[in-house]
């Protein structure tokens, strides 16, 4: 906190510095080397400065182009696994469906089946005491 502080006040000394060193330049005044080179640090700031901002302005954009691009590669493949759980879900309901289906089929002949062995009991039975019948009467 105090570093950002300082900074922000040795910046604005800085650039009253440069101001007074301007002003006294363009009034025609000699300048000293210190002078000179303050100007000179202050152009070099001012140009790297601008430098850093046009590289900050292409990471963003490069960065929000990255970020678009894997937005839509995602999208993309939500829509396509979507799609593919769908089908497959489709599938399923198909299948289970045709299960269903035969398994009624096979409940229906078992049906079929215990009835026609029920009548076979009972046609076996019948035509038994049938027979125990006339063998009494025989005796």
């Amino acid at each position: 906190m105090a570093e950002t502080v300082a900074t922000g006040i040795v910046g604005r000394i800085l650039a009253e510095y440069v101001k007074k060193v301007a002003e006294k330049a363009l009034a025609g005044k000699k300048l000293s080397d210190w002078e000179v080179g303050i100007l000179m640090m202050n152009q070099m700031s001012s140009s790297l400065e601008a430098r850093i901002s046009s590289l900050e302005e292409r990471f963003e954009e490069r960065i929000g182009s990255l970020d678009e691009k894997y937005d839509a590669r995602i999208s993309s493949l939500e829509e396509r696994l979507e799609a593919r759980i769908s089908s497959l879900e489709k599938s399923l309901d198909a299948r289970i469906s045709s299960l269903e289906k035969r398994i009624e089929k096979i409940e229906l002949d078992m049906d079929y089946l215990k009835k026609s062995l029920d009548s076979l009991r009972d046609n076996v039975v019948n035509v038994l005491v049938a027979e125990l019948r006339t063998r009494r009467e025989k005796e």
